[in-house]
């Protein structure tokens, strides 16, 4: 029997009163549950295994899958994502998660990130925008990918006179500007303000609960924005549809 404290990540029907539930677990990764009756509402673990609810959990491990026997709410986000635009950055969150977290070994620090996210998308005292940056880039960092972003990769400048600089997402490397228009690369670098840097580095080494503890100004937040989505998505052999969901309920396509 497996005792431990997950997040449900993604819910899927199985018959007519079954579901088979993808987790965020943290001492297993992610895995994927039958849970028996979780459909009835009169069911025991009926709320525990709602998507993006953290969840109390025992699972029976069989031979080829598991099983929950028995799980308790600990917190839900359920309510806050009554908000259309919570709820698609919740999704765009979850499904990352799916598709980076290693199955079936620890991840505490996975979760908390997750967590993190998700609580301060509930309270929205930070921006959306500002949480998936975040959230972006710590995920590379956990999965062993950081952006190189300290010093300029052709001349070591550590900041630039008039107050930009340039990564390019794919080589992960930072420019100053003129280094940048000097190199091959400059046609496919993003123009980046040395407050989005500043905060990108900031991101980089804080303490987890203190990953969101910056303010930007508006261009520098949208250069975060575009820097972070970009360095995701170039860093990974994966695409989520729900970041589309997310975009378009955002208006931002």
């Amino acid at each position: 029997m497996i005792k431990t404290e997950g997040l449900i990540l993604k819910e899927q029907s199985v018959g007519e009163n079954d579901k088979l539930v993808t987790i965020l677990t943290r001492t297993h990764g992610i895995i994927r549950c039958f849970s028996r009756r979780a459909k009835k509402f009169s069911s025991a673990v009926s709320s525990a295994c709602q998507v993006m609810t953290y969840s109390r959990l025992e699972i029976y491990e069989g031979r080829d899958k598991y099983i929950i026997n028995s799980a308790e709410v600990v917190k839900s986000f359920f309510d806050a994502f009554a908000d259309i635009e919570n709820l698609a950055l919740g999704y765009y969150i979850c499904e990352s998660a799916m598709k980076m977290i290693p199955e079936n070994m620890p991840a505490d620090d996975y979760l908390q990130l997750v967590l993190n996210c998700l609580y301060a998308i509930s309270i929205r005292k930070k921006s959306l925008t500002q949480i998936k940056a975040v959230f972006e880039l710590r995920m590379m960092i956990l999965s062993g990918v950081s952006p190189n972003i300290l010093f300029c990769n052709e001349c070591g400048a550590y900041e630039s006179e008039d107050g930009s600089m340039y990564f390019d997402p794919i080589e992960n490397v930072l420019y100053c500007p003129q280094c940048c228009f000097r190199s091959a690369a400059s046609n496919k670098c993003l123009s980046v303000s040395m407050g989005c840097i500043t905060a990108l580095r900031f991101c980089m080494t804080a303490e987890p609960k203190k990953i969101l503890s910056f303010s930007l100004s508006p261009s520098s937040m949208k250069d975060m924005e575009k820097f972070s989505e970009r360095f995701f998505l170039s860093q990974n052999n994966f695409y989520c549809k729900t970041l589309d969901f997310y975009k378009n309920v955002k208006g931002l396509n």
